[in-house]
């Protein structure tokens, strides 16, 4: 009932009750952090970009819900820092960078697929959407990685994102692990082994089940 009420929200383009009723179901207990992310959320940013891709709504009106979402994640970051804490002592953490590539411009999923990884304890870094490959390489030398997440939404920008993993590979090396996500994937993931990648995540436990695998392969397990 609360998350109907929630999306009737975005439907209606009514931001500051939208916002309310999401943070009011978490701290009130009624609904969990990775609950709101993946009931909530997701489904509703999902629908967007379908309606999107469809035409069957205005993109200003895209827009304005997209940053709905996003208030309410950003509302929900320190919880999301507190809690990855708890487990940032876990054998298995790791750097992680998470971006969009140049041109991908919907970078909401990758941003919580950020939040998963940090949740589950792992130092993240995240770059948004439309990153440069210049910026990209300084971020790469900079921070030196031991995992890259990238997200396509788009359907059109998975050669640049082949690309991307191309120069990835040359800067990190074989044994970096690259993480893709993103709509782009979702109907064929075959294209995710074709282009490079190592896996392909779309929730939280995605998130966890891999770095479950790192933690057996880092102890040997």
């Amino acid at each position: 009932m609360l998350y109907e009420k929630f999306v009737e929200c975005l439907e209606n383009d009514d931001k500051p009750n939208a916002v309310r009723i999401a943070l009011d179901a978490l701290e009130t207990g009624k609904v969990g952090l990775v609950e709101l992310y993946t009931e909530w959320l997701t489904p509703a940013q999902n629908k967007m970009e379908l309606e999107e891709r469809r035409e069957s709504v205005a993109i200003w009106k895209e827009h304005f819900r997209t940053s709905v979402v996003r208030t309410v994640i950003e509302y929900c970051y320190p919880r999301v820092v507190n809690d990855g804490l708890q487990n940032s002592d876990k054998k298995g953490r790791k750097k992680i960078l998470v971006f969009c590539p140049a041109e991908e411009y919907h970078d909401v999923g990758a941003r919580m697929i950020a939040d998963f990884f940090t949740l589950c304890g792992h130092q993240v870094y995240f770059l948004g959407a439309n990153t440069p490959p210049e910026a990209l390489l300084q971020a790469m030398v900079r921070l030196q990685p031991a995992v890259i997440a990238m997200g396509v939404s788009n359907y059109f920008n998975l050669v640049v994102a082949k690309r991307t993993i191309e120069d990835v590979r040359k800067i990190l090396g074989k044994d970096t692990s690259i993480v893709l996500g993103g709509a782009a994937f979702k109907e064929n993931l075959a294209v995710v082994k074709e282009i490079g990648g190592d896996c392909y995540v779309d929730s939280y436990n995605a998130v966890a089940r891999i770095t479950e695998g790192w933690e057996i392969d880092e102890t040997g397990i």
